[in-house]
């Protein structure tokens, strides 16, 4: 029977009928989606930034493109803990969350409806920090297991509008096993640790503080 390939720059892949199983399909998924993801990471620091007086930030509710619920308010308060120790100054949660909730904003993604002028007053704060969870995958395909966090995260002047900070930062892990018993021991591994990992609300905690640090390792210290 024929033989057919795809064909890229790096790699060929030897698509036989006789051979094509679940695993390659697995394989396939997943190595589509790394490379989707694969894109290069944006930055941008203003030097207004570096010569703020002010570094009293407050950390808006983050806005959600993953399947994941819990995702925007666990990469918020690991990014809010990065900020204090960072040397900046972040409003507490609970009296922005207040405040907010005064003029009907509770989600990420109802924020672009408000200027940033008006969320400055009405929180005291100089700086606005907006997030967006890109990506918060736990894949658990036996053959693969792969874990993947991407956040956004942008810092806006509240008095001008002008965008001082944007980074990207991603956390990810793929195991990959072609034996079906070690896949097999793989998926009931990777279960029971997302099943814990749930219980503790601490869902893909390594991969999480792998991405909020990678984006502020690209802002400037106070």
């Amino acid at each position: 029977m024929k033989r057919k390939y795809i064909k890229n720059k790096n790699w060929v892949l030897n698509l036989q009928p006789s051979a094509f199983s679940l695993q390659h399909v697995a394989l396939i998924a997943v190595f589509a989606a790394f490379c989707a993801c694969a894109s290069g990471e944006s930055y941008l620091v203003s030097p207004n930034l570096r010569s703020a007086p002010v570094s009293k930030v407050a950390v808006l509710p983050f806005d959600n493109q993953s399947t994941d619920i819990t995702a925007p308010d666990f990469m918020r308060k690991l990014s809010g803990e990065q900020f204090s120790k960072w040397g900046y100054a972040p409003v507490p949660f609970e009296d922005v969350d207040e405040i907010l909730d005064t003029i009907g904003i509770s989600d990420g993604g109802q924020l672009a409806a408000v200027k940033s002028a008006k969320l400055g007053a009405l929180l005291g704060a100089d700086l606005l920090c907006y997030g967006d969870v890109e990506d918060f995958t736990f894949q658990n395909l036996g053959f693969v297991v792969r874990k993947s966090v991407i956040l956004r995260l942008k810092i806006i002047s509240a008095g001008s509008g002008e965008t001082l900070f944007e980074a990207l930062g991603k956390g990810t892990d793929i195991k990959f096993h072609s034996d079906t018993a070690e896949a097999k021991k793989a998926f009931i591994e990777a279960s029971a640790r997302k099943l814990v990992e749930n219980m503790l609300k601490l869902p893909l905690r390594k991969e999480a503080e792998t991405a909020v640090g990678k984006v502020f390792d690209r802002m400037p210290r106070r």
